[in-house]
């Protein structure tokens, strides 16, 4: 931990993060009757989730006391600032048609109409593929880790266990957008055109 480092902050800014990455699992389904938590506005809790993931990088870099980590921080806000609303449009159509806001519902309307609804709506699911790169900091939108600006950006002063979290967080919510743009687009658990038995 840096001398300069609020540490309390410095210490529980990765596990915030490390808890975020996970909890946006809860309404992904896998199945027909398997979902951590079947709620009616899924979408929105998803949303929340991702607008909620940047206080444990803005809170990460400034803790720090390194001007590069707060550098790294401010971008990271405010990167998601911007792109949450392309996320956030680009599944406003996926709504409309379903008429559902739980991803498992919306799996399930693919399922009875045999038809993903990236065929219905391909420029929202190119939206959504694009915000998804923003959302987790990779090329071409990893200005938060601008390596030959800001050293590695918000977690410059991280090492061992705690940098680990970060790492391990950002992988995390690779999967988790994957498996929720499977979920809103792809035919989730049934496949794109929901005729597979079972659950993939």
């Amino acid at each position: 931990i840096p001398a300069g480092a609020n540490k309390t902050v410095f210490i529980l800014a990765p596990l915030l993060t490390f808890v975020l990455a996970f909890i946006g699992w809860a309404v992904v389904p896998w199945g027909p009757d398997v979902v951590i938590a079947d709620l009616n506005v899924g979408v929105l809790y998803l949303l929340g989730i991702a607008s909620i993931g940047v206080y444990g990088i803005v809170l990460g870099g400034w803790s720090s006391g390194n001007k590069y980590s707060l550098l790294g921080a401010l971008r990271g806000a405010a990167q998601l600032i911007s792109y949450e609303i392309v996320l956030g449009m680009s599944l406003v159509g996926v709504v409309m048609i379903t008429g559902e806001m739980s991803l498992r519902g919306i799996v399930q309307w693919q399922a009875e109409h045999q038809i993903p609804l990236v065929l219905l709506q391909p420029v929202g699911f190119a939206l959504f593929v694009v915000g998804m790169f923003a959302e987790t900091n990779r090329a071409p939108f990893d200005l938060v880790e601008a390596d030959t600006e800001l050293v590695a950006g918000f977690h410059t002063e991280y090492s061992g266990f705690r940098f680990g979290m970060y790492m391990m967080s950002e992988y995390m919510a690779m999967i988790t957008v994957s498996a929720v743009a499977t979920s809103l687009f792809l035919g989730g658990w049934g496949g794109p055109f929901g005729f597979l038995p079972g659950p993939w």
